[in-house]
């Protein structure tokens, strides 16, 4: 008995040590809405939702879908952590052929290094819509900068973030993402993501982080076809620059029909933004099937004439990309045939990057 009584201090300092090194390393979550979030074109009704009821309650009804879903948004903190964990709620269970879950449901973790934005992991989604995953752990505790893009093809209604117990999150002191700089892309299932094989391979996310500015993904899948309650959305939307990659979906006499008054509307209401045109990307299929080799060929040559006839009008600080450009010509680029492969986003943010450069160079910076 005497021997435990002079064992007792030593044994409650055990106790305490054990204790402090357990809380140390018990994970805590704070809600991601907490943090610093960037890829929203405006504010939201609903935190990770691209657009806000209001705003979509005049759109079709596809697009309205789509844009509920999580594509371009992303969150940025910086934390000494040597874990980082996330808990997140989707919409729904997605099965698409042709993109990975982790692409479609998954989450994509960078990390700022040496100025540079460089791929640490991701939140791989399993069976169901509640999910929960260590994305990366037994990092050193140095405090670091993390962006953390969400899901291409699925919506969330809750996302935490998950630390060591004794660790601190907060928002960045110098965010890697200017939000004063923004590049505005409205466009199809290319812009959206497909087939990116994660969230941040999305060429938007791809400009985001070569540029540092803030680029909006308004890439709506199968549907962007230039209709004009898209065009006054847009026109809402603050932009350094406007990419308009939407040829892929609307038909040859739909580009005709529409092209002209939706970029003059744009125009219009945006007086002085560079508007840069983007050809479709020429469907690898439509080299066999001359039916879609036909279509894409009227597509281009529908929005060309539509380009032509605005500069010849007079119409400045408009910029215009072939599709020969954009994808390379080892006809290796996609997944489908019309879809891009990690490799494909890649070449075409390496098209259309010169052209945003150049067109911002030309116009002196807002302030947003």
């Amino acid at each position: 008995m005497n021997q435990f009584i002079k064992r007792l201090p030593f044994i409650v300092m055990l106790c305490c040590c054990l204790h402090s090194s357990f809380a140390q390393h018990e994970p805590r979550y704070v809600d991601a809405s907490s943090l610093l979030i960037v890829g929203k074109a405006k504010t939201t009704d609903s935190v990770y939702r691209r657009i806000d009821s209001i705003d979509r309650s005049p759109m079709p009804d596809a697009v309205k879908r789509l844009a509920q879903q999580s594509a371009g948004i992303a969150i940025l903190f910086e934390t000494n952590s040597t874990s980082i964990r996330t808990q997140w709620k989707l919409d729904g269970e997605v099965h698409m052929s042709n993109m990975t879950p982790i692409g479609h449901s998954g989450l994509d973790l960078y990390c700022l290094k040496d100025g540079q934005w460089q791929f640490v992991s991701v939140g791989r989604p399993g069976t169901g819509t509640q999910q929960s995953q260590l994305i990366v752990g037994n990092m050193d505790s140095s405090l670091k900068q993390f962006m953390l893009y969400l899901p291409l093809y699925n919506g969330m209604s809750a996302l935490q973030i998950g630390i060591d117990g004794q660790a601190t999150i907060q928002k960045p002191a110098k965010p890697g993402i200017n939000q004063s700089r923004r590049v505005v892309v409205y466009g199809s299932s290319v812009v959206q993501g497909a087939s990116a094989g994660r969230p941040g391979m999305a060429y938007p996310a791809i400009l985001q982080r070569r540029t540092g500015m803030d680029v909006i993904n308004l890439g709506f899948s199968g549907s962007a076809k230039m209709e004009p309650e898209l065009a006054t959305y847009l026109a809402t939307v603050p932009a350094d620059c406007y990419v308009l990659d939407c040829i892929p979906n609307p038909s040859p006499e739909q580009i005709r029909e529409r092209s002209y008054p939706f970029i003059k509307s744009l125009r219009e209401k945006q007086p002085s933004t560079p508007i840069v045109i983007v050809e479709t990307i020429f469907r690898q299929n439509g080299l066999w099937d001359r039916k879609i080799g036909e279509t894409v060929r009227q597509q281009n040559e529908a929005i060309k004439t539509t380009y032509e006839r605005l500069k010849a009008e007079g119409m400045k600080d408009l910029y215009y990309i072939q599709s020969s450009q954009l994808i390379g010509e080892d006809h290796e680029a996609t997944i489908d045939g019309i879809h891009l492969t990690d490799l494909g986003f890649m070449r075409i943010a390496d098209a259309i990057l010169p052209v945003i450069k150049k067109a911002l160079a030309a116009k002196p910076k807002k302030t947003h």
